[in-house]
């Protein structure tokens, strides 16, 4: 292709699922501003030459078939070869976040080799793409690039349907926004002791509940702060905490910048 391909989707009211917003193919990354900063979620393959991702001290090989996310707020830095293309589709919804999140994708673990087999499948989507199938097209190629990040799953979660896992990681998913959401209240509501929904939580997840929660609260921070609509005070409260110096410690830790620097980098860079 000669050109960037750049194709909208339409905003939808409904944040209880993965939305995709934007699907581009970008052949001039060389033109580019940077860093690169989002305000939502981005799923990028690379799709011809090779570069070098730069996020915070960290830095990954790209090439054709890498796979790599942006997270809100998160600044990064490509230094790309002459013939660097790839494509990415934006996306955003509290399902988003729970996603990510679940699956273990985070701005430190955010590169993923050995997806060539999904080049054709994108580059394909994006030169049939036009205004009457953008939606379900953009949409069907977000949701089945998202499916090979928990196929290796799978087989368990059939086998573990309606387990007591599940339905605490969906319980937490749609009340972590709740500031007396706890292990005590977990265990309350599924009749099991802390301890044992602590270590249930680990042995799946692989990190604790509170880690759990505290990132699901930082990217539906992220996102907030990246609206530009409400304080910090507002923020930290509509994300479930009472203590105000509680979030910004927890926000900073996760991100490396606090919730005030994250809103003049924004500011900075739009």
């Amino acid at each position: 292709m000669s050109r960037s391909i750049c194709c909208f989707m339409n905003a939808k009211s409904d944040d209880s699922k993965i939305k995709a917003i934007r699907f581009v193919y970008e052949t001039e990354c060389q033109k580019l501003n940077q860093p690169f900063v989002h305000p939502i979620y981005v799923i990028h393959i690379v799709t011809q030459g090779s570069a070098v991702l730069k996020i915070e001290n960290d830095e990954y090989s790209l090439q054709r078939g890498t796979i790599f996310f942006a997270f809100p707020a998160f600044p990064y830095y490509l230094e790309p070869s002459e013939d660097f293309e790839y494509i990415y589709i934006s996306f955003m919804g509290d399902s988003a976040t729970s996603f990510l999140s679940r699956h273990n994708i985070t701005p430190k673990n955010c590169v993923f080799s050995d997806y060539s087999f999904l080049c054709n499948m994108f580059e394909n989507a994006i030169r049939r793409i036009n205004s009457a199938n953008s939606n379900l097209l953009t949409e069907s190629v977000l949701f089945n690039a998202l499916s090979y990040f928990c196929e290796d799953k799978q087989g368990e979660n059939d086998k573990n349907a309606g387990s007591i896992f599940e339905a605490i990681v969906n319980y937490v998913d749609h009340h972590f926004r709740e500031s007396d959401i706890s292990l005590g209240r977990l265990a309350d509501v599924f009749s099991y002791t802390e301890k044992y929904l602590s270590s249930l939580f680990k042995k799946n997840m692989h990190i604790g509940f509170i880690s759990y929660l505290n990132n699901l609260r930082t990217q539906y921070a992220s996102q907030l702060i990246s609206k530009g609509e409400m304080s910090i005070s507002e923020i930290a409260e509509a994300c479930g905490y009472s203590d105000y110096s509680y979030f910004c410690k927890v926000f900073k830790k996760n991100t490396g910048k606090t919730p005030t620097e994250s809103i003049n980098f924004i500011n900075e860079h739009n």
